[in-house]
């Protein structure tokens, strides 16, 4: 069994050959779809529940949490997103980061694509999901310090996601802040750079499914180098892709 972290007291319950590093790119297509979903749950919420631009950053994830599972994973009312290809949406469940060093990391939220034909290859199950990591971007949350260095930093670090090739980073943004006026320049500072090991500045990808609506920006792609070594001999971390999603909370 592969163990590691505190006292050799961590395992992944299964030998090194058992599995493969990185898991499977999940795609822009599967990510369009977990857009969808947001979209629609950020719609809900601004018609069934008022203040959505002076409530905290927990309550606002716990309610889309609850939309999308208890709603929309059941209906299917967003296409491609419903039981039977998705697994229970989970908010802030605990997982062990990189090297099990800290097994108590909770990501806001998490999708799980159903693999019941083992489709994904050989994954550690528990790690195979799209990690979410979501924050306020306003006039008292920069999108330098509460984004990036309280919250993208974590996929670099290894806390988050660090079996997979991607991630996601979803902006509650307020006060007219937007991806070119504030992410981009935050990002671009040199020792953000640095920190951040940033190979591309987010971008739009040129495809029409992803461009902006009247309540969210287009996604934006950035792609980073991740500084730590996978654990049982597997090398040095690949190269992760992180989708920010900016939705306007007013």
């Amino acid at each position: 069994m592969s163990t590691t972290g505190k006292a050799g007291f961590f395992t992944l319950g299964v030998p090194p050959d058992a599995y493969h590093l990185p898991h499977p790119r999940l795609g822009l297509p599967v990510i369009l779809v977990i857009r969808r979903v947001l979209l629609r749950a950020f719609e809900i919420i601004r018609q069934e529940l008022p203040g959505i631009a002076s409530t905290g950053e927990d309550d606002v994830t716990a309610a889309l949490r609850s939309i999308i599972e208890n709603r929309l994973r059941k209906t299917g009312d967003v296409a491609g997103f419903n039981g039977r290809s998705f697994e229970m949406v989970g908010r802030q469940s605990q997982f062990a980061n990189f090297d099990g060093t800290r097994i108590g990391k909770e990501p806001d939220l998490y999708f799980k694509l159903r693999d019941d034909d083992g489709g994904r290859g050989n994954v550690l199950s528990e790690f195979d999901a799209l990690f979410v990591e979501c924050k306020p971007v306003d006039a008292t949350h920069a999108a330098g310090g509460r984004y990036c260095d309280d919250g993208l930093i974590r996929f670099i670090k290894g806390d988050y996601g660090w079996a997979m090739q991607e991630g996601m980073m979803l902006a509650y943004a307020r006060n007219g802040r937007t991806i070119a006026k504030h992410l981009i320049p935050a990002m671009s500072q040199p020792i953000r750079m640095s920190s951040l090991q940033t190979i591309d500045l987010p971008a739009a990808p040129n495809n029409s499914i992803a461009a902006p609506t009247t309540m969210a920006e287009s996604i934006h792609i950035s792609r980073h180098r991740r500084p730590f070594p996978w654990m049982d001999g597997k090398g040095l971390a690949s190269d992760i892709t992180i989708y920010h999603l900016w939705h306007d909370c007013g």
